[in-house]
Protein backbone atom coordinates (compact mmCIF):
# COMPACT_ATOMS: atom_id res chain seq x y z
CA UNK A 1 0.00 0.00 0.00
CA UNK A 2 1.25 2.92 -0.78
CA UNK A 3 0.68 6.15 1.50
CA UNK A 4 0.75 9.34 -0.04
CA UNK A 5 2.13 12.29 2.21
CA UNK A 6 -0.18 15.25 2.55
CA UNK A 7 1.65 18.99 2.24
CA UNK A 8 1.04 21.12 4.62
CA UNK A 9 -0.46 24.11 3.43
CA UNK A 10 1.69 27.10 4.76
CA UNK A 11 -0.25 30.08 7.00
CA UNK A 12 -1.64 32.77 5.44
CA UNK A 13 -0.83 36.28 6.40
CA UNK A 14 -3.74 38.33 7.74
CA UNK A 15 -3.78 42.08 6.81
CA UNK A 16 -4.96 44.23 9.35
CA UNK A 17 -8.75 44.81 9.59
CA UNK A 18 -10.48 47.67 8.84
CA UNK A 19 -12.27 49.96 11.48
CA UNK A 20 -15.54 48.49 10.96
CA UNK A 21 -14.53 44.90 11.17
CA UNK A 22 -12.40 45.92 15.01
CA UNK A 23 -15.55 47.17 16.17
CA UNK A 24 -17.94 44.69 14.98
CA UNK A 25 -15.20 42.37 16.72
CA UNK A 26 -15.01 43.89 19.97
CA UNK A 27 -18.87 44.31 19.69
CA UNK A 28 -19.63 40.32 19.36
CA UNK A 29 -16.09 39.42 21.13
CA UNK A 30 -13.42 37.68 19.99
CA UNK A 31 -14.61 33.96 19.46
CA UNK A 32 -11.23 33.03 20.80
CA UNK A 33 -10.64 30.45 23.46
CA UNK A 34 -9.17 31.25 26.30
CA UNK A 35 -5.31 29.71 27.07
CA UNK A 36 -5.41 26.06 28.57
CA UNK A 37 -3.40 24.87 31.58
CA UNK A 38 -0.61 23.63 28.66
CA UNK A 39 -0.14 27.25 27.80
CA UNK A 40 0.81 28.27 30.58
CA UNK A 41 4.97 28.79 31.34
CA UNK A 42 6.44 26.78 33.49
CA UNK A 43 9.20 28.43 35.40
CA UNK A 44 13.18 26.77 35.11
CA UNK A 45 13.79 24.06 37.75
CA UNK A 46 16.38 26.24 39.50
CA UNK A 47 13.45 28.91 40.56
CA UNK A 48 11.39 25.91 41.58
CA UNK A 49 14.33 24.86 43.47
CA UNK A 50 14.26 27.96 45.72
CA UNK A 51 11.13 27.86 46.17
CA UNK A 52 10.95 24.99 48.13
CA UNK A 53 14.21 26.10 49.96
CA UNK A 54 12.42 29.26 50.88
CA UNK A 55 9.01 27.24 51.90
CA UNK A 56 10.97 25.07 54.00
CA UNK A 57 12.82 28.26 55.79
CA UNK A 58 9.49 29.41 56.51
CA UNK A 59 7.86 26.80 57.47
CA UNK A 60 11.17 26.50 60.25
CA UNK A 61 10.66 30.03 61.16
CA UNK A 62 6.74 29.52 61.72
CA UNK A 63 7.48 26.75 63.84
CA UNK A 64 10.33 28.88 66.15
CA UNK A 65 7.83 32.12 66.15
CA UNK A 66 5.17 29.46 67.32
CA UNK A 67 7.00 28.11 69.97
CA UNK A 68 7.83 31.48 70.89
CA UNK A 69 4.56 32.69 70.93
CA UNK A 70 3.73 29.40 73.33
CA UNK A 71 6.22 30.47 75.92
CA UNK A 72 5.57 34.66 75.86
CA UNK A 73 1.81 33.50 75.82
CA UNK A 74 -0.81 34.07 78.97
CA UNK A 75 -1.70 31.14 81.00
CA UNK A 76 -5.06 31.47 79.62
CA UNK A 77 -4.67 31.62 76.47
CA UNK A 78 -2.41 28.29 76.55
CA UNK A 79 -5.04 26.12 78.07
CA UNK A 80 -8.32 26.89 76.42
CA UNK A 81 -10.15 24.28 78.39
CA UNK A 82 -9.47 26.76 81.68
CA UNK A 83 -10.65 29.96 80.03
CA UNK A 84 -13.67 28.15 78.89
CA UNK A 85 -14.31 26.85 82.29
CA UNK A 86 -13.72 30.63 83.78
CA UNK A 87 -15.73 31.96 81.37
CA UNK A 88 -18.10 29.19 82.23
CA UNK A 89 -17.91 30.17 85.89
CA UNK A 90 -18.55 33.46 85.32
CA UNK A 91 -22.17 33.62 83.18
CA UNK A 92 -23.33 30.82 86.03
CA UNK A 93 -22.47 33.71 88.37
CA UNK A 94 -23.90 36.24 86.48
CA UNK A 95 -27.11 34.14 85.75
CA UNK A 96 -27.68 33.05 89.64
CA UNK A 97 -26.98 36.70 90.98
CA UNK A 98 -29.92 37.80 88.31
CA UNK A 99 -32.47 35.42 89.33
CA UNK A 100 -31.59 35.81 93.17
CA UNK A 101 -32.31 39.56 92.60
CA UNK A 102 -35.87 38.58 90.86
CA UNK A 103 -36.65 36.58 93.80
CA UNK A 104 -35.40 39.30 96.54
CA UNK A 105 -37.57 41.65 94.56
CA UNK A 106 -40.70 39.20 94.37
CA UNK A 107 -40.04 38.67 98.01
CA UNK A 108 -40.24 42.60 98.97
CA UNK A 109 -43.08 43.12 96.90
CA UNK A 110 -44.36 40.63 99.27
CA UNK A 111 -43.90 42.00 101.88
CA UNK A 112 -45.11 45.19 100.79
CA UNK A 113 -48.57 44.10 99.80
CA UNK A 114 -49.20 42.51 103.18
CA UNK A 115 -48.12 46.11 104.71
CA UNK A 116 -50.75 47.84 102.54
CA UNK A 117 -53.36 45.10 103.82
CA UNK A 118 -52.02 45.44 107.27
CA UNK A 119 -52.20 49.27 107.18
CA UNK A 120 -55.97 49.23 105.52
CA UNK A 121 -57.18 47.37 108.13
CA UNK A 122 -55.56 49.24 111.11
CA UNK A 123 -57.04 52.60 109.20
CA UNK A 124 -60.40 50.21 109.60
CA UNK A 125 -59.98 49.53 113.34
CA UNK A 126 -59.45 53.02 113.61
CA UNK A 127 -62.25 54.38 112.08
CA UNK A 128 -64.74 52.27 114.04
CA UNK A 129 -62.87 53.15 117.39
CA UNK A 130 -63.17 56.51 116.48
CA UNK A 131 -66.87 56.54 115.40
CA UNK A 132 -67.65 54.48 118.84
CA UNK A 133 -65.86 57.44 120.78
CA UNK A 134 -68.00 60.32 118.74
CA UNK A 135 -70.88 58.33 119.59
CA UNK A 136 -69.77 58.24 123.11
CA UNK A 137 -69.10 62.25 123.69
CA UNK A 138 -71.83 63.32 120.98
CA UNK A 139 -74.30 66.05 123.16
CA UNK A 140 -77.14 64.41 123.19
CA UNK A 141 -75.57 61.46 125.06
CA UNK A 142 -73.38 63.56 127.13
CA UNK A 143 -76.95 65.67 128.42
CA UNK A 144 -78.80 62.38 129.04
CA UNK A 145 -75.79 61.30 131.32
CA UNK A 146 -75.52 64.34 132.91
CA UNK A 147 -79.19 64.42 133.74
CA UNK A 148 -78.86 60.92 135.01
CA UNK A 149 -75.80 62.14 137.64
CA UNK A 150 -78.43 64.97 138.94
CA UNK A 151 -77.08 67.70 136.86
CA UNK A 152 -79.51 70.53 135.54
CA UNK A 153 -79.76 72.26 132.72
CA UNK A 154 -79.85 76.07 132.34
CA UNK A 155 -80.96 78.57 129.89
CA UNK A 156 -78.16 81.58 130.12
CA UNK A 157 -74.41 79.96 130.11
CA UNK A 158 -73.45 83.39 130.39
CA UNK A 159 -74.33 87.04 130.31
CA UNK A 160 -75.72 88.59 126.60
CA UNK A 161 -73.34 89.93 124.10
CA UNK A 162 -74.83 92.88 122.40
CA UNK A 163 -73.00 94.03 119.95
CA UNK A 164 -73.34 98.01 119.02
CA UNK A 165 -74.89 99.24 115.80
Amino acid sequence: MPTTATKAKPAKKRSAPSASAAAKKARRGTGETLPAWGDLKTPPPSKLAKRASRAKAGAKKATHEAAAKVRRSRPLDVVPSLRFGLATMIGCLVITLFLSHAYATRALLDDLQEARRLNEQLHLTHQRLQGDVDRMVRPSTVLSQAARLGLEEGVAYGPTIRLAD
